[in-house]
């Protein structure tokens, strides 16, 4: 695969990282691996890791959400599709990020409801 040249972006900062050479030698191997130049493989390892914080702190933030129903005082609860809809966002970003597959999509929908059957059960249980 022939390597694609700059960003595209126009005008860039330049920062400068020091490597030992088999770290540089990795990254090299993986950049001609993809096709792209150094500079390009490392801004996109940059931008996925900080996908994956991003998605971090989102999938505490709806865990945080999503114990409300369970934990809410003289039993007022979230009705089912909110808490549905935070469990499927919950595992969409997750899937996005690992995989970046449309059939991601079907199995996060899936991993959301029985999420929520999960949660109604201990609900019911704690009852």
């Amino acid at each position: 695969m022939p390597r694609v040249r700059g960003s595209g972006k126009g005008e860039t900062a330049r920062y400068n990282i020091r490597l030992d050479d088999d770290t540089a030698q990795f990254y090299k191997s993986k950049a001609n691996q993809q096709g792209v130049s150094l500079s390009e493989y490392l801004r996109r390892t940059l931008v996925q890791g900080i996908i994956a914080d991003n998605v971090l702190e989102i999938e505490q933030r709806l865990r945080s959400a999503a114990a409300v129903p369970a934990a809410a005082p003289s039993g007022q609860k979230l009705p089912d599709e909110v808490v549905q809809s935070i469990f499927n966002c919950e595992a969409l970003l997750t899937a996005i990020v690992q995989a970046r597959d449309i059939q991601e999509t079907y199995r996060a929908q899936d991993r959301a409801k029985l999420k929520l059957q999960k949660l109604k059960e201990a609900v019911h249980d704690g009852a």
